[in-house]
């Protein structure tokens, strides 16, 4: 009895695969079969599909991330470059700048140098510069910038010279105003500020706030027609034989990098 129980399934799997393959008698059945089961595949195959997915969508993200990693890269060497395009663009036009400026003396030479350190304390104001001995620059030397004059060269060695700046409280030169021609002689202010007044301006001269004066050339210490300073304050005192004039340098220290020393032909 067990045994037919055992075997009544195998023979009736057996009838029925027989069945399948000669006749066509299940293919509804099977059908029906397979539309019944079809959710519980579907449902089955879902974890699979959720993987599937969720590895795909891993690895496009970790496509982006390295594309976006790339990309960020290439603009930061990008903006690199440009600041260095940039900067030489700067360099050149302060470089045009000083070489108009060489235009206004034709009878001396001009030397370009870079401006190493800025000394601008109160009682001494003056730069280094990477031009000596070795490039023929001697005492007094005038140095400008490309918007005036800057100083006179005070101290010489074999690579490098310092400069004393229009400001410091020891520097004088012979000016006059662009203007009218009144001539005077500036000095600098033993002060944390960056003028200088002008002596020897007789009262009620014609001076205006503005005015710009230049280098006067008296002496032949230096040459004539370069910018030192702008009026930005007078002083007409009943205790005094002349005018305070108070000048702003029209050259900007802070923003100086390239200098031209000014040198006589015959030097």
């Amino acid at each position: 009895m067990r045994l037919f129980k055992l075997f009544t399934p195998v023979l009736l799997s057996i009838v029925l695969i027989f069945l399948d393959a000669r006749f066509s008698y299940l293919d509804n059945f099977k059908r029906f079969t397979l539309t019944l089961l079809s959710p519980i595949y579907v449902i089955v195959d879902l974890p699979g599909h959720v993987i599937d997915w969720v590895n795909d969508k891993g690895t496009e993200n970790e496509l982006l991330v390295s594309q976006n990693d790339y990309l960020e890269g290439q603009l930061i060497e990008l903006k690199a470059k440009l600041q260095t395009y940039n900067n030489l663009a700067l360099e050149n036009q302060k470089l045009s700048n000083l070489l108009e400026s060489s235009y206004l003396i034709p009878d001396h030479n001009v030397k370009l140098a870079r401006i190493k350190s800025i000394t601008q304390s109160r009682l001494s104001k003056k730069i280094i510069i990477n031009k000596g001995l070795n490039d023929n620059v001697t005492l007094s030397d005038l140095v400008i910038g490309s918007d005036g004059v800057v100083g006179q060269v005070t101290e010489v060695t074999p690579l490098y010279s310092t400069v004393k700046l229009l400001s410091d409280p020891t520097q004088h030169m012979p000016v006059k105003n662009s203007r009218t021609g009144i001539r005077g002689i500036t000095k600098g202010l033993a002060s944390n500020e960056k003028g200088m007044i002008i002596e020897f301006i007789p009262l009620e001269s014609d001076i205006k706030i503005g005015d710009i004066f230049v280098t006067s050339g008296i002496g032949n210490s230096y040459p004539s027609g370069y910018f030192v300073g702008r009026v930005n304050s007078t002083d007409e005192s009943l205790n005094s034989s002349f005018m305070r004039v108070s000048l702003e340098p029209t050259q900007n220290m802070n923003k100086l990098e390239l200098v031209l020393i000014v040198k006589e032909k015959n030097d």
